[in-house]
């Protein structure tokens, strides 16, 4: 059964710091406080911005394809980078508050995945994009990032 939750009012971390308590008031059950497992906070977060984006018209949340490794999966060898060439390419400021620049791909598409980076780190991915581009196309093959370099 669902709790309809009609004011969202604060957020805190539990004593144990093991949980976020979000205050809010119920449709139908007054003050209510939810307890979110600190493990799945970012869960929560992304599933309730696919939703947002649904209420906003955004594009619908990635579906996977059959046999594609579920986004996050760690390859047998860690040395080993899959690589996808991507159809369409979309970056857009957060529109949440965070401070971040989301980088989207495949916009709309079944395949879409985005990743968010604060300023300074969406700096860094397009300077190292510019020289990578810079270097194909002056016939150089584009030297590899230090690791943590973006």
């Amino acid at each position: 059964m669902a709790i309809s939750i009609a004011e969202v009012k604060s957020s805190r971390l539990s004593d144990d710091k093991r949980e976020i308590i979000v205050a809010g008031k119920g449709k139908y059950i007054g003050a209510v406080e939810i307890a979110v497992s600190a493990a799945c906070v970012g869960d929560l977060i992304d599933v309730l911005m696919r939703a947002r984006g649904s209420l906003e018209g955004a594009p619908r949340a990635a579906t996977a394809r059959p046999g594609a490794p579920a986004p996050g999966a760690v390859p047998a060898n860690p040395d080993e980078v899959q690589v996808e060439v991507a159809k369409t390419c979309r970056v857009i400021a957060d529109q949440t508050g965070r401070r971040l620049v989301v980088l989207i791909f495949n916009h709309r598409l079944d395949n879409q995945r985005a990743y968010a980076l604060p300023p300074d780190g969406a700096r860094k991915v397009a300077q190292g994009l510019t020289q990578g581009a810079d270097a194909i196309e002056a016939g150089k093959s584009a030297e590899p990032s230090a690791p943590g370099a973006a």
